[in-house]
């Protein structure tokens, strides 16, 4: 699924690449569980999250945002594929979670009318299936629609590729500079784990970090 553009991208250009790919039920990025950074960030580093409502855009089948659920925390999975979020909600109900908990929604993160800010976020395999001409537009979104000490966690993914594919993707080759340049203006870095657990096939190139909404 991968296409070489020096060009920026529309977001409707983009979307319908995403739609495509459910469709035709390339799904490639799936690896079927939670990631494990995250479960370890949760489960086994105690990292403390803020109450109120999350958000994890893209979130395809739905596991990060089914395991981030609590009674403190409702979150929304966010993806643009009707199939994906019609999985997601089977998954949860197969799962016996109930929708009060975590709730699937067709949206685009880019275009849809924020009413409460969100508390936590989650990114993964969203900001590097982004080409890079979206980046700054993700970054000033994520400011948009996050509450002042909203914790935004990102798992930075893919860092191993070389630069001469920069512009070859998705995924896009990323660095945690590309991150600090479309978000250091409005939050902060406060944690980083460079050896993060990670799916096997992963393990070296990807890097867990929390940013705070200033």
């Amino acid at each position: 699924m991968s296409y070489k553009r020096t060009t920026p991208v529309t977001p409707d250009e983009y979307n319908k690449i995403w739609h495509n790919c459910w469709n035709e039920g390339r799904t490639m990025w799936d690896k079927g569980d939670i990631s494990p950074a995250l479960r370890e960030l949760i489960e086994e580093k105690k990292w403390s999250l803020p109450s109120g409502e999350g958000i994890v855009p893209g979130c395809g089948r739905g596991y990060d945002a089914m395991f981030l659920a609590s009674s403190d925390l409702h979150i929304v999975g966010a993806d643009i594929s009707q199939i994906a979020v019609d999985t997601a909600n089977k998954l949860r109900d197969e799962k016996g979670i109930s929708s009060s908990l975590v709730d699937f929604r067709a949206m685009d993160f880019f275009n849809f009318e924020v009413t409460n800010k969100y508390q936590v976020a989650y990114d993964y395999t969203f900001f590097c299936a982004l080409h890079p001409s979206m980046r700054k537009s993700w970054g000033d979104r994520y400011a948009e629609i996050m509450a002042p000490g909203g914790h935004l966690i990102a798992l930075m993914y893919p860092l191993w590729k070389d630069e001469k594919d920069r512009d070859i993707g998705p995924p896009f080759l990323l660095t945690e500079d590309d991150y600090h340049q479309v978000l250091d203006d409005n939050f902060e870095l406060i944690h980083i784990d460079p050896k993060c657990k990670t799916h096997d096939t992963r393990v070296g190139h990807e890097i867990i970090t929390v940013w705070r909404r200033k």
